[in-house]
């Protein structure tokens, strides 16, 4: 497939003959992009951003560009406006392109990538924040992945930290917990500040290796975590590579310390241990409480130092966007020890919240939405949608969980992940519109077709074709560019919207184009091997962003 990246090849190529002293600044500027239809497939601003640099008029440098082009490939490649260059292929090339089979990436890279996502602290339950960051953590690694880029994942679970102290408290008066205790205690400990303090003291205990306190805490974190990594059955979120929880730094925090006063960077505050990062309008970083116990920021450094020396070159955070003050101390505090020099390399990839009728969600207050509740709901809702459109649907049961991880994922991920957003269930559900379903839909129409007629033969290179049919087998070919965008910034919404816009003209397509009916011979060849071509594309696509392709629905 012709990527955005080739067109420049071909625009840069034709540069080179021209001789122009262009500076580095100058050629990083050139880009080839998509255009509108009616003017080609793409376009390039070379000329206007080279035009000063070559003491010619953008116009004029378009027309010597466009003579030294080679244009083998393109039908048409023009000037427009101010001097942008518009391409637009030959047709002869698009039906090449889907007569080929989707090819996965090669990554130019050979970083070895971190992805940490999916951290539910062991002391409280499930909520919708939680599936938001396995759903956007997974289709990066998804995307990751068909990148070619060497990428490993890990849960980093929160097994450690004040809040067992309420846990411990809670197990030695009651002799067991529940999914609400957290939320009942702190509910308490604002009546009563003195729980607040009986609870840090049972986690200083534990911190310090008291065994009834280490025994408690093991048997609730296997219960836990046990639940918790049902996941990825509940949501096809794929495989963690790596299961490293807070408590696995427990011993790798002392060098961290050791480090820091190495370097003169910590310094004592009100009896605690922090750096002070106010130069960098960051404020103080906590790393040792007042009353001794360690605090999550440090063992976050601890966790960062750890998979760095395990060659991890960069190392990616889904969390939700309250921790932005927290990975910028980090990172700058990992700068301030020459532990990373890149700042670029390791990113905090921060998500929104996501609300129910207007009301936030909130764990420590206990009026969270749960996760398991809006699974059960989403069942419930699509299995009523289903007996009402298709009741003799074979494997209802597993087209019912299909669409229901179909609707919740692709309504997140068609989101951008930095935005709030309200969960909307007519939106999720809307099998006409922008949704999951629909989605799922379009490619169960293609599989319809192709479970009539193959599509695997020969297409005739004069065959004719419709504007609609023209611009799927475009759409096709960006597949990969797509690709690449949706990881430019690590932003799923942007290969959620090419998913959406492909689904509306592969559906324009057979609506128009009669394929099993069609009497023409090389007309019905042709659309048969568009309608494979889209399908396999299609779910691929689907497949990236964690959605499963129904034959049927």
């Amino acid at each position: 497939m012709l990527t955005k990246t080739k067109v420049l090849e071909f625009v840069f190529e034709a540069i080179k003959k021209l001789n122009i002293d262009a500076s580095e600044d100058a050629m990083s500027k050139i880009a080839a992009t998509y255009t509108e239809p009616q003017f080609g497939d793409y376009s390039t601003n070379a000329a206007l951003i080279l035009a000063k640099e070559a003491k010619m008029k953008p116009l004029d440098l378009a027309g010597q560009i466009i003579e030294n082009l080679d244009q083998s490939l393109f039908e048409q490649v023009e000037i427009a406006g101010p001097g942008f260059i518009n391409f637009k292929l030959k047709t002869e090339e698009l039906l090449k392109g889907i007569g080929k089979e989707l090819g996965k990436m090669t990554s130019s890279s050979k970083e070895k990538i971190l992805l940490e996502y999916f951290q539910p602290n062991i002391a409280k339950p499930l909520h919708i924040g939680h599936l938001r960051t396995a759903i956007i953590g997974d289709a990066i690694k998804r995307l990751l992945l068909y990148s070619g880029a060497k990428v490993e994942s890990d849960t980093h679970m929160g097994d450690w930290g004040t809040q067992f102290g309420y846990l411990i408290m809670a197990y030695k008066k009651h002799g067991a917990v529940d999914d609400k205790i957290y939320a009942k205690l702190n509910a308490q400990a604002e009546a009563d500040p003195k729980l607040h303090d009986e609870a840090k003291e049972e986690f200083s205990r534990l911190e310090k290796g008291d065994d009834e306190n280490r025994k408690i805490w093991q048997e609730i974190v296997a219960t836990s975590v046990e639940e918790f990594l049902k996941i990825n059955d509940l949501m096809d979120i794929l495989p963690f590579d790596h299961h490293w929880p807070e408590s696995f730094y427990e011993d790798k925090m002392p060098k961290v310390i050791e480090s820091l006063k190495k370097k003169k960077l910590l310094v004592e505050s009100q009896g605690a241990q922090v750096v002070n990062l106010e130069d960098a309008n960051l404020g103080f970083a906590i790393m040792i409480k007042s009353d001794g116990s360690t605090t999550y920021l440090l063992r976050d450094m601890a966790t960062f130092i750890y998979r760095a020396g395990l060659g991890f070159e960069k190392q990616l955070y889904v969390v939700d966007s309250r921790q932005s003050n927290h990975f910028a101390q980090m990172f700058e505090i990992l700068k301030r020890l020459g532990v990373t020099k890149d700042a670029h390399k390791n990113a905090h990839l921060s998500y929104g919240y996501i609300s129910f009728k207007g009301q936030a969600l909130s764990t420590r207050k206990g009026n969270m939405v749960l996760a398991n509740d809006v699974i059960v709901q989403m069942e419930e809702k699509v299995a009523q949608i289903i007996q009402e459109k298709n009741p003799d649907l074979k494997d209802k049961s597993n087209a019912v969980k299909a669409i229901s991880k179909g609707a919740l994922k692709y309504y997140d991920l068609s989101h951008n992940r930095n935005s709030d957003y309200e969960f909307n269930w007519d939106d999720a559900l809307d099998f006409n519109g922008n949704s999951g379903p629909y989605l799922q839909y379009v490619y169960a129409r293609l599989s319809s077709i192709l479970r009539k007629e193959t599509g695997k033969g020969s297409v005739k290179e004069n065959v004719e074709i419709s504007a609609t049919e023209r611009q799927v087998m475009f759409e096709l070919t960006k597949f990969n560019d797509m690709v690449e965008d949706g990881l430019k910034d690590y932003l799923p919404n942007l290969f959620a919207n090419y998913l959406y816009q492909l689904a509306g003209l592969l559906n324009k397509f057979y609506h128009e184009s009669p394929v099993i009916k069609e009497t023409d011979k090389a007309k019905k060849q042709f659309r048969l091997r568009l309608v494979t071509a889209g399908r396999e594309v299609f779910g691929k696509g689907l497949e990236l962003l964690g959605i499963e392709p129904l034959e049927e629905m």
